[in-house]
């Protein structure tokens, strides 16, 4: 199973929507776990991004300026950390079919095939998306 960067956080919002009890609750529970890992690994490389471009007060911490009144790293080359921050967003999480997460990975696949919400617009739109990663798992 494969997604990207960019959607774990999403994903996981997704996931925690439904209102589940007993093991489909655990299940579940489980899943949101691989994927707060991964999540907590993309925000320490962003925080890594942003002490790499952003300009350091004298304690080494990223300056914080104030633009349009909105508060923002004090970044010189927002260019160049744009493009870095694009690579982390798109970088693919495959989280690895084993025989030990079989039971969890089919129940997330049933959970959002078998979803009985209702969307529309962009809902809609990352439903799809979430479709097509629970598509992808597949055990024989």
């Amino acid at each position: 199973m494969e997604l990207k960067n960019a959607e774990v956080e999403p994903f996981i919002t997704f996931l925690m929507s439904f209102e589940l009890t007993g093991q489909k609750s655990r299940m579940r529970t489980r899943f949101v776990k691989v994927l707060m890992e991964r999540h907590k690994l993309i925000q320490e490389e962003h925080a890594e991004l942003i002490r790499e471009f952003a300009k350091l007060d004298s304690n080494g911490e990223p300056v914080i300026i104030d633009s349009n009144g909105q508060q923002m790293y004090d970044v010189p080359d927002r260019k160049g950390f744009q493009g870095e921050y694009f690579l982390l967003l798109n970088e693919n999480f495959i989280v690895e079919q084993n025989t030990e997460r079989k039971e969890m990975l089919l129940f997330i696949k049933e959970l959002i095939l078998e979803c009985d919400k209702t969307f529309k617009g962009s809902e809609a739109l990352e439903y799809d998306r979430w479709c097509d990663i629970a598509e992808m798992i597949t055990y024989e």
